[in-house]
């Protein structure tokens, strides 16, 4: 006991109490304000780690846009394909949405046959340096200069088409330039230099093929959709001016071959319809004897009877009617008969009436 309290209970007559309730009821109040204070900083707290929680979880959602697709990884490593839409992932570092536009169209360029050993677009010149020139070797043993461009975009229906593309190759620009690359000498080799100078569709074509079964050939889920491919073929400058020729003879060949064509289907169409209108007309006159053949045969049919009942009576009833044919259209007719001539004459015929006016 602390030598105040010791004082005050001396100083305190007998059958007396120390005042204590005065000290109770500030301890009181401060006990009171304290826990206030403490629960109004746990409501503070709680309600910062209710935002913190928000803001954790919501952090984790992302959007995916329609012309995207993404990979999910969980520290650092492949997961899952995500279709697009919100999807949801731990925050980073746990887990990393990596968004790869599928409909993008990307470009790369094969310039191993066009471009000199120091970048420069080759320069005119009336020689050919193979050491220094890029080219391409023919089936024919020649050389060509060729630039091939290649647009895609990814197979947007596979996700394992671009998984590889994004995790399958270390460079995977570098590989698929290697192997346009490839398609170029290819191609190339599988023809003459006329034919892949004159038929660039062709050579065109051959170099899609390549590109499409060298990536489907290895062993990746790699899938590639060519939308263009355009090419840039010329021939070194030295033979430039025999190939043109002969490209402006092979031109006005190929013209004036069109031109006999035309000439030629022109003749036959004239010479078909002319033929046509010969045979309507003798096919025309054809239908009209036959049918007239056909009614004289009718009508003999039907007079045959009658001809053979009484031949002199079917030729006087033929002759009746042949002569009242005849004389229908006659002004004066004289009927003679075999036995007797007699002379029948008409009378003579009134005179018309003039009216008022006439003159006879």
């Amino acid at each position: 006991m602390s030598d105040d309290e010791k004082q005050t209970e001396a100083a305190t007559p007998p059958g007396e109490k120390a005042p204590t309730s005065g000290i109770e009821v500030m301890d009181d109040a401060r006990t009171r304000a304290l826990t206030e204070a403490l629960q109004s900083s746990f409501k503070v707290v709680r309600v910062i780690m209710v935002i913190l929680a928000v803001a954790f979880f919501g952090s984790g959602i992302t959007k995916i846009n329609n012309n995207k697709q993404a990979l999910h990884l969980r520290f650092g490593k492949y997961k899952e394909t995500l279709p697009p839409g919100l999807v949801w992932a731990w925050p980073y570092p746990i887990d990393e949405i990596v968004q790869i536009p599928v409909n993008e169209n990307r470009t790369i360029t094969s310039d191993v046959g066009w471009r000199t050993e120091d970048e420069e677009t080759p320069q005119n010149s009336t020689s050919f340096q193979p050491t220094y020139d890029g080219y391409t070797l023919t089936g024919d043993g020649n050389t060509l200069h060729v630039k091939a461009e290649m647009n895609f975009s990814l197979d947007e229906k596979s996700g394992a088409a671009i998984k590889a593309y994004e995790f399958g190759f270390s460079d995977v620009t570098g590989f698929l330039e290697s192997v346009l690359d490839n398609a170029v000498y290819h191609a190339s080799a599988g023809r003459s230099a006329l034919d892949a100078y004159t038929l660039q569709s062709d050579l065109r074509n051959a170099i899609e093929r390549r590109v499409k079964k060298t990536i489907g050939g290895i062993d990746s889920d790699l899938r590639i959709k060519i939308n263009s491919l355009t090419l840039d073929v010329t021939v070194p400058l030295d033979v430039k001016p025999a190939f043109d020729a002969f490209l402006k003879v092979q031109q006005e060949s190929q013209q004036k071959v069109a031109t006999a064509k035309a000439d030629a289907v022109s003749a036959i169409a004239n010479a078909l319809g002319q033929a046509k209108v010969i045979e309507g007309g003798g096919q025309t006159a054809a239908n009209i004897l036959l049918t007239s053949v056909r009614a004289e045969a009718k009508a003999f049919a039907e007079q045959r009877p009658y001809y053979e009942d009484n031949p002199g009576l079917f030729e006087q009833r033929l002759v009746a009617e042949a002569m009242q044919r005849i004389l229908t259209n006659a002004v004066d007719v004289f009927y003679l008969s075999g036995r007797t001539a007699r002379i029948w004459l008409n009378r003579t015929p009134e005179k018309r009436k003039l009216k008022e006016g006439e003159t006879p």
